[in-house]
């Protein structure tokens, strides 16, 4: 009898150590498939990145290509023998001395420089009068790069 219990023991316990090691198994196959899965959806996105970025690059020396082609038009239609046969062609001619007129501005200071007896270059020499204090100064500098800001351009420093 004794020996009946422990050959049913021992059934029970192969039985119960194959289905752990079946179970096992199927975890494991479980977690590989899992794993797999990922590693291919993964691998699948960093292609389509990869594509992607490739097709960009692609678009992006077509449009530094186009960039050129039009600078190169650009500095053809400014060359200066094509814009004077261009005046030419519109009716425009060399003005003579005797057809430039001159406006005056009351109170802008100028200096007048004579070269020529004939021709006068007038020369911009407006200075500011100098601050007297520092919060002048400041606000005097402030104005000035605010307003070349406002205008679009830049002082080299």
């Amino acid at each position: 009898m004794m020996a009946r219990q422990t050959r049913e023991q021992l059934k029970r316990l192969n039985a119960l150590t194959e289905a752990q090691a079946a179970l096992g198994w199927g975890v494991i196959l479980v977690l590989a498939a899992l794993l797999g899965t990922i590693y291919v959806s993964q691998a699948s996105r960093i292609a389509s990145v990869g594509r992607r970025v490739q097709i960009l690059q692609n678009e992006l020396t077509e449009l530094k290509r186009q960039n050129n082609d039009l600078e190169r038009d650009i500095a053809a239609a400014q060359a200066l023998d094509r814009l004077q046969a261009e005046a030419i062609r519109l009716g425009f001619v060399e003005a003579e001395p005797g057809d430039i007129e001159y406006i005056i501005v009351p109170d802008y200071p100028v200096e007048v420089v004579e070269t020529d007896p004939l021709e006068i270059v007038p020369t911009v020499t407006a200075v500011p009068p100098p601050a007297e204090t520092v919060r002048e100064a400041i606000w005097l500098y402030l104005s000035d790069r605010f307003s070349d800001f406002i205008r679009g351009e830049a002082r080299e420093q």
